[in-house]
């Protein structure tokens, strides 16, 4: 017998108490999808989920299995269409498609309409469920954070400071004529005198190849939380729903070539029953593009999980790093300042 998590029963409670459990209810429906339980998308709230999940018995009998749901780990033995198990109020029992189809006290027509009946139970069945699976999968999308105060990039300014300064840097190691101002003759006479030095002391070479490290860093820690930021934020813009849009339509079609290949399959077997064998690897097209959805969301959702943990300590050590980048630097120079009057 499994038992619920603390996390599940402390949820439920919530719900019970008039909580807003929504995400969490959906990203346990995003879990819990992956038994093959096709039953989850009837339940509304978060208690009936979990029922249905922990009392749902994972069938290793494939054939009994709604066939449209095939996924590519199924087992190799699961090969044909015609294997599996199927109900009709016109049939004694449960019958295999195929065993159904060598009967012979059905003629074509009502052969015809006992397929279409099995068959659109199952396209209505799958139809709904993957429906549901792609609002959920909408839903939590839009849950994102949109652009706020909480999660900001960090300052362009500082970005093209930082920069700015390393390029000074790496300026006066590689091309110090490019930071000799004619026009100021003080301030052309102290870069000439900085780059001697940087060539006469190991040293000050050392400490200006630290203030460039320093500046690089922060310059670069900056670009990439910035893009993580604009990456998360732009998870639930206008563009993002639209993707989302494209890709409902993309799963109807899929459902679409599902159900063509059943009717077509109807109009062989109606006149050859013994032509049965229909390849189940036919009926993936939709699972197979659903789990690509469901791996960009769970991308998503990853990175918007630890944007929230972890978000706060990385400002705040971007903020240390620029203040002792911008430090470092203004020592390198008062350093080479005090060097060169021999002061020092």
């Amino acid at each position: 017998r499994v038992s619920m998590q603390y996390s599940e029963e402390l949820m439920v409670l919530l719900e019970l108490n008039g909580y807003d459990v929504s995400k969490f209810k959906l990203k346990k429906h995003l879990e819990f999808e992956k038994t093959g339980n096709i039953d989850l998308y009837r339940h509304k709230k978060l208690a009936d989920l979990l029922i249905s999940h922990y009392s749902y018995v994972e069938n290793a009998d494939y054939y009994h299995r709604n066939p449209l749901t095939y996924k590519e780990d199924w087992p190799e033995e699961v090969k044909s269409l015609d294997q599996f198990y199927v109900r009709h109020h016109d049939l004694d029992g449960e019958k295999t498609l195929k065993e159904f189809l060598e009967m012979d006290e059905f003629n074509q027509i009502n052969r015809e309409a006992i397929l279409y009946d099995i068959f659109d139970g199952w396209v209505e069945e799958y139809r709904e469920a993957s429906v549901v699976q792609m609002e959920n999968l909408r839903t939590m999308v839009s849950m994102l954070p949109k652009k706020g105060r909480k999660y900001r990039k960090p300052s362009r300014m500082a970005f093209f400071f930082a920069t700015l300064l390393a390029l000074l840097l790496i300026l006066l190691y590689k091309n110090p004529g490019a930071v000799q101002p004619k026009i100021i003759p003080f301030i052309s006479n102290f870069m000439t005198d900085l780059n001697a030095l940087l060539y006469e002391s190991t040293l000050y070479s050392f400490v200006g190849l630290l203030s460039i490290l320093f500046l690089v860093t922060f310059a670069v820690l900056s670009n990439a939380l910035s893009m993580f930021v604009r990456d998360v934020r732009g998870d639930n813009n206008k563009h993002a729903m639209k993707t989302f849009d494209k890709w409902d339509n993309d799963m109807k079609n899929k459902r679409l070539d599902q159900s063509g290949h059943l009717e077509d399959y109807v109009d062989v077997v109606i006149t050859k029953p013994k032509k049965s064998h229909l390849d189940i690897k036919l009926m993936g097209g939709p699972e197979k593009l659903m789990r690509k959805f469901k791996d960009y969301v769970k991308l998503v959702e990853k990175r918007f999980d630890f944007m929230k943990k972890h978000y706060e300590t990385i400002a705040f050590v971007l903020r240390l790093i620029f203040l002792g980048a911008i430090l470092f630097n203004l020592g390198f120079y008062i350093f080479g300042f005090l060097l060169t009057r021999g002061i020092l």
